[in-house]
């Protein structure tokens, strides 16, 4: 029985299945638009592309050779003929995969290297994060502390129409990881690590000459001592709602500094209202439970399920956490999905709202029933 005045837990529910073929850890999952294929990248420099025409049963159709380096980041298309696959070697290759079993390079998109990154141990350098736009004619890529947007009116000959720096003091910016546009296009949040425009949002109206709109900035409890002792809270993970009202951040903020270096010592999700996206307004926060035993819950990842009522989030404490947003101001938790093996790098849901997926530092891919 919970004690009096303590709110209970949130029940919790074991995965319904595990997914193996990946050799190393698996850094990013994404669902097809119609539900029927997941693809995956792994440090192992591939990706699987997996048939879930059978939900019960999802299986193995193709592997995705051909990268130098980790794969960190996929993402389908909006018709979901095309998939990007982005990864540390500073490249992004299209594929057709109107045939699964048989996929096809389309393009590859080359990025220049400005000389590989010190922080962020666990993606250094390279392409961190890939979205395509709702109307399928652009990309937007994290490339190292930069944001690279594509042209994709011929698939078979994209061209890069912009490049925009993410910070303005390079020298504390880490990499940007995580893309996301809203679902009406006209707006591209970003965010990376270190500086204090750790979430920025863009007007991508017209994709070749992307402005900065504002800045989504984590709480911290001590912002001059935060800046000084290893950098401010981060956001690792960005995500719109399906209405397009709101923006949810995931970060590593709200923290307890100690040590030399200092550690964040909670996460956070937190949602702002992007009705005037000149002028954000932080609605409500979330706070993450600490990892059994450790010292830091940053939140690595966030996914909105698609009737928009509900937010799973996770990371370092190797929970999946569901919030219900329905009320953007007061964030509650339904659930606590558990069984994953370390932290959670990426989520996905199936665009039914009936599973998730969920990867980070293990080689399998885990799901749960979110019905």
């Amino acid at each position: 029985m919970a004690s009096a005045g303590r709110p209970s837990p949130p029940p919790s529910r074991g995965p319904v299945l595990d997914l193996t073929g990946h050799r190393r850890a698996v850094n990013t999952v994404a669902f097809s638009p119609d539900g029927r294929l997941l693809a995956s990248g792994s440090n192992d420099r591939t990706g699987i592309l997996w048939d879930f025409t059978d939900a019960a049963r999802p299986a193995p159709v193709a592997e995705l050779t051909g990268h130098r380096r980790a794969v960190n980041a996929v993402a389908f298309s909006p018709d979901g003929r095309l998939l990007a696959s982005g990864a540390g070697d500073w490249t992004v290759v299209l594929w057709d995969v109107g045939d699964p079993a048989r996929p096809a390079r389309r393009a590859t998109l080359v990025h220049p290297r400005p000389g590989l990154l010190t922080r962020d141990g666990w993606r250094q350098g390279g392409v961190h994060a890939v979205a395509f736009a709702p109307d399928g004619r652009s990309l937007a890529c994290g490339v190292d502390r930069t944001v690279a947007l594509w042209d994709l009116g011929d698939a078979a000959r994209p061209v890069r129409c912009a490049v925009v720096t993410h910070n303005r003091h390079l020298w504390r910016s880490g990499p940007v990881g995580t893309v996301a546009f809203s679902p009406d296009g006209r707006l591209l949040a970003t965010g990376c690590d270190g500086d204090k425009n750790t979430g920025v949002l863009w007007d991508v109206g017209e994709p070749a000459r992307p402005v900065r709109t504002a800045v989504v900035r984590p709480q911290a409890r001590d912002w001059p001592k935060a800046l000084t002792s290893g950098g401010a809270p981060a956001v690792h993970a960005v995500g719109f709602s399906p209405d397009g009202r709101s923006l949810v951040t995931g970060s590593g903020d709200l923290g307890v500094v100690s040590g030399t270096y200092g550690s964040w010592r909670r996460g956070a999700v937190t949602m702002w209202d992007v009705g005037d996206p000149a002028h954000p307004v932080r609605t409500g926060t979330g706070i993450v439970p600490l990892a059994r035993g450790g010292d830091t819950a940053r939140v690595f990842a966030v996914a909105f399920r698609p009737d928009g009522r509900s937010l799973a989030s996770g990371g370092e404490n190797a929970t999946v956490t569901l919030w219900d947003v329905t009320d953007p101001a007061h964030l509650a938790t339904s659930a606590a999905l558990v069984g994953h093996r370390g932290a959670v790098r990426a989520l996905a849901f199936r665009p039914d709202g009936r599973l998730l997926a969920g990867c980070g530092a293990g080689e399998n891919i885990t799901l749960w029933d979110t019905s």
